[in-house]
């Protein structure tokens, strides 16, 4: 069974819910600037081979403790 989190995205001056699938998230990271988010590491990569982050308005232990 496919299991999906809701994550709220930072992408530019906006914040917009986003639903990503747990299976295609690999690392997650407290942001250095900002207590408040977390950076998403997703496991594929965009068209130029780049990784793909994520800025999530929530807090690295909160978003720690969804995970296990």
């Amino acid at each position: 069974m496919t299991k999906f989190i809701e994550l709220n995205v930072a992408e530019d001056d906006e914040t917009k819910p986003l639903l990503v699938n747990m299976a295609s998230i690999g690392r997650v990271f407290p942001n250095p600037q900002n207590d408040s988010k977390s950076i998403v590491e997703l496991n594929y990569q965009s068209i130029n081979d780049a990784p793909v982050y994520l800025e999530v308005e929530m807090p690295y232990e909160k978003l720690r403790l969804i995970f296990l």
